[in-house]
């Protein structure tokens, strides 16, 4: 396997060289996995011609027409992009691809990773660069690497404590506002109260799926009492977040209810809550904002300008669920220019799981983290 920067430039040539941006846009992929970039198409503002599948039938997705895999021997300048991580159904799309250029000469791929990192990769060694410490730009290159390998073999990079990782996100305070965003059960919120022994001033958690939601309900009245809590100090908000306050419709992403994200507002009532973060808090200070929601991260910081511009809490942010989030998120909010030292750490053995933290450094805090 080639070095960080060797890679990085091998895809970037190669998207030169391919001048996607004339291309027509094939999306190969309708299920998990191409769920969590639709939002990632939208950002990059990708003009997609369609999308395609085996065995998939005529129809529509995110309002694209759906195509037979065979049509595309019949259209101009096709690129299709791979939406799949399953790296035996990537080998066999990519067997299928082949055989059909024999009856278009024209017809190229990428992995959707490659895709984005490859027309991205000037912002990715700038992000290297805004990183604070030598394991976080470590990190962030293996996975920048192995992603666009398509490897989902992460052990030697798991660190343990997602979101609690770095000292300053351990530390008790009595005044502490935490926002768990993808609240899903609790079980952020149970490891929370034992990492921090209890000790905070409010927590919020937001879940929009109605199942994760009861059973979030009834773990919160279980740990009021094993804790002895006040009723008011644990606050569940039945809602997604987002850019914007509305309605919107749902769907879900994993197996059990785990994740779910919205796919478009609604029209004409009907749909779930989503609530932006400035609405809410807006007569409400923060001190720290905790999301994994399903790659709609991005949206909800935009959503946030106000609560980071006037509180600056601390930020635990994943950035794993698309290509896209890996490097967009960090430049923003680096150009906000608000103060931030960013650190990223990766929790999973697998492509899951890695977390951006951001924090306001103290001016009596020293050391390397």
């Amino acid at each position: 396997m080639m070095n960080f920067e060797d890679t990085l430039s091998y895809i970037q040539r190669k998207i030169e060289r391919l001048d996607v941006e004339n291309r027509k846009i094939i999306i190969w992929g309708m299920g998990q996995v191409a769920s969590l970039y639709d939002n990632a198409y939208r950002i990059e503002k990708i003009n997609i011609y369609a999308y395609t599948a085996k065995n998939a039938e005529q129809g529509s997705y995110n309002g694209y027409p759906i195509i037979s895999p065979d049509e595309i021997s019949c259209i101009k300048n096709p690129l299709i992009i791979i939406n799949v991580k399953n790296q035996v159904y990537v080998r066999e799309i990519e067997d299928y691809i082949t055989r059909l250029s024999e009856r278009n000469s024209s017809v190229d791929y990428l992995l959707a990773d490659e895709f984005f990192f490859g027309k991205n990769a000037d912002t990715i060694r700038n992000n290297i660069q805004i990183l604070a410490d030598k394991k976080s730009q470590k990190v962030y290159e293996e996975l920048i690497m192995r992603r666009t390998y398509n490897s989902m073999q992460m052990s030697d990079l798991f660190e343990d404590d997602q979101y609690w990782t770095l000292p300053p996100f351990r530390a008790d305070d009595i005044n502490e506002v935490f926002v768990d965003m993808g609240g899903y059960v609790g079980d952020t919120l149970e490891k929370y109260l034992f990492i921090k022994f209890g000790t905070f001033q409010k927590y919020y958690v937001f879940e929009p799926d109605e199942k994760n939601y009861s059973a979030l309900t009834k773990r919160i009245a279980r740990l009021n009492e094993e804790w002895n809590l006040d009723a008011d100090k644990i606050i569940p908000i039945f809602a997604g977040v987002g850019k914007e306050d509305g309605l919107f419709c749902f769907k879900e992403v994993e197996l059990n209810s785990a994740g779910s994200h919205y796919v478009s507002e609604t029209v004409g009532g009907g749909g779930k809550k989503v609530i932006r973060l400035d609405s809410y808090f807006k007569d409400i200070s923060v001190t720290f904002l905790k999301a994994d929601i399903e790659s709609y991260e991005f949206d909800m910081l935009q959503g946030a300008m106000d609560v980071l511009k006037r509180d600056r809490p601390k930020l635990a942010i994943s950035i794993y669920h698309n290509a896209v989030d890996m490097y967009a998120i960090l430049k923003w909010l680096a150009e906000l220019n608000l103060g931030y030292k960013f650190y990223i750490r990766h929790h999973s053995v697998r492509d899951v799981d890695t977390v951006l933290y951001a924090y306001i450094e103290e001016e009596n805090e020293t050391g390397q983290l």
